[in-house]
């Protein structure tokens, strides 16, 4: 009898624990759903229920949710990063390795054999060829336009007992620009076009994995010179037209991010203002928006990042400039897209802009049958080339 007391009373105990401390914790966060340095969303308070108890799930859940929600957390993180950056002098620290001028990321030192990416690439090669035929059937024309990351960009920085996969990078590249070559589909290397201007540092951040808006400019030209050597007749942002603004806010990249800022950084996010603006009607996921190109924060002592382009990612945006005499664009991609969305829509009457990570309404082939662009501009950084997911995801049967 005094036995099953003891056992309730235990049991008794327990729950109350269990809900005593995320009561605690909770008061103490103040209800934080997001961690800002690492850039994604906290771990919830589980429900707690007979089942969960019972199966284990609420005591793992509960877990991730108390080392979330921890208090201090972030400072404590932060301490500990300045201890082995600082301190310790770890060559690597939260996966990011401090080169002499740049923040890169840390890769692995294992590599995929040469014939693993010929193989891949036909494959996707074949999809970018049926993609191709279907633009075409539709009355438009599609160019895939590939950018170096950054990573890659600025992999001879990486110190010497480091793997920069540099090697690997140039196989990988060079098959799939040789699969897209054979199959007819239209290829901009923009790290060649870079090369040729004699690869400029200025043109990619130092903190972030991103072009910066320099990059993007180059690119703009380069992309309206292709198109016009085609026999394309667009107007062009000529850099007469264009004032490039440097803003006074800090600017926090993904890679000095991932160090809680810590490292010393003085670089900022450049914007281009128009000169003689072109006027847009903006749509975003099928809402009227009115967000203007450039978002920046409201005072300059607030930092500001590579998502002020554009506001950063949507599923779908739309900007409709009323200019009917001018082709409509539809272009698919990454973040990558977005820095030089702000200048690609000055050239076109309707600029179509679709993330397929995130939009699902239609697939690519749908949408273009339903909307008919006169063209269609793939922007992807040669990390995703080999990705079959998102915007990756370029063919469905």
């Amino acid at each position: 009898m005094m036995r099953r007391f003891f056992n309730r009373a235990f049991l008794a105990c327990l729950l109350a624990a269990l809900l005593a401390v995320p009561g605690w914790v909770a008061l103490r966060s103040h209800r934080e759903t997001s961690a800002y340095y690492e850039n994604r969303t906290l771990a919830e308070l589980p429900a707690l229920t007979w089942e969960s108890l019972w199966d284990g799930s609420f005591g793992t859940k509960l877990e991730s949710w108390y080392s979330d929600h921890f208090p201090g957390r972030t400072t404590l993180l932060k301490a500990d990063t300045k201890v082995q950056m600082d301190i310790l002098k770890r060559p690597v620290v939260n996966e990011i390795v401090a080169a002499e001028d740049v923040l890169l990321p840390f890769a692995e030192y294992g590599e995929q054999a040469p014939e693993d990416y010929a193989r891949q690439a036909a494959d996707i090669g074949a999809d970018l060829q049926k993609l191709d035929a279907h633009i075409r059937a539709n009355g438009g024309s599609f160019y895939y336009v590939g950018f170096p990351e950054q990573r890659v960009y600025f992999g001879d920085q990486y110190p010497g007992y480091l793997n920069s996969h540099a090697a690997e990078f140039e196989t990988a590249d060079g098959a799939f620009a040789a699969a897209l070559a054979e199959r007819g589909v239209r290829f901009l290397d923009m790290g060649a076009v870079y090369d040729g201007l004699d690869h400029p540092a200025a043109y990619y951040s130092t903190v972030d994995h991103h072009y910066n808006y320099y990059g993007a400019y180059a690119a703009y030209r380069a992309i309206l010179n292709t198109l016009a050597a085609d026999g394309w007749d667009l107007p062009v942002l000529a850099e007469d037209d264009i004032d490039f603004v440097e803003l006074p806010n800090p600017y926090i990249g993904s890679r000095s991010r991932k160090l809680y800022n810590l490292w010393p950084n003085d670089e900022k996010a450049v914007i281009g203002v128009q000169r003689d603006p072109v006027a847009f009607t903006r749509w975003d996921n099928g809402e009227l928006s009115e967000r203007p190109l450039f978002v920046t924060p409201a005072a300059d002592y607030l930092p500001t990042t590579y998502n002020l382009y554009m506001g950063g990612d949507f599923g779908e945006t739309v900007l409709e400039t009323d200019r009917p005499d001018l082709p409509d664009v539809l272009i698919f991609g990454d973040s990558f897209t977005n820095a030089l969305e702000t200048l690609l829509y000055a050239s076109f009457d309707e600029t179509h802009i679709l993330d397929l990570r995130h939009y699902t309404e239609k697939s690519l082939k749908d949408y273009i049958t339903a909307y008919q662009p006169d063209l269609v501009l793939c922007i992807q950084n040669d990390t995703f080339y080999y990705t079959t997911t998102g915007n990756g995801a370029v063919w469905e049967d």
